[in-house]
């Protein structure tokens, strides 16, 4: 009996780990909503969501809506937890769109043999999580996020 049970208790552990429940892929928020720079939306920007001790979620801002916020697979959301967040939004169309697929990395355009870092449309505050001051308690399904920043 004692061998059946630590056999269930083995299979109960790996079932787990593969249906990612508890930390990690299976315990996850959506997250939509808006993000305003001075009362206008953000016409092209990307967001990134870092909960402590888990991977940062990325995602696009597209005229002022929070869209493909993605973790593990696209679309997939944040995981639960307490969120610092970044925001960026870059001058250039081109470098705009081209929001970072990891976070963290900025994509710079070569100009003329050098190369530029894109002029952002936000305070340089706003690019970092830490130094953002933005904050948002994720919890599982769905999560509305409004942000207003400021100058």
């Amino acid at each position: 009996m004692q061998r059946f049970s630590l056999a269930a208790a083995i299979l109960c552990a790996a079932l787990l780990a593969v249906s990612g429940c508890g930390r990690g892929r299976g315990n996850m928020g959506q997250v939509s909503g808006t993000v305003r720079y001075q009362g206008e939306p953000i016409r092209d920007g990307s967001i990134v969501f870092e909960v402590s001790g888990n991977r940062p979620a990325s995602g696009k801002i597209v005229d002022g809506q929070i869209t493909q916020v993605t973790t593990f697979e696209p679309n997939d959301g944040v995981p639960v937890g307490s969120a610092k967040i970044a925001v960026r939004a870059f001058d250039d169309d081109d470098t705009a769109s081209a929001v970072m697929d990891h976070p963290g990395d900025i994509q710079r355009q070569e100009t003329e043999g050098y190369m530029e870092v894109p002029k952002s449309l936000l305070p340089e505050r706003y690019a970092d999580p830490d130094t953002s001051g933005l904050t948002f308690q994720i919890e599982r399904g769905e999560n509305v996020l409004d942000l207003e920043l400021t100058p």
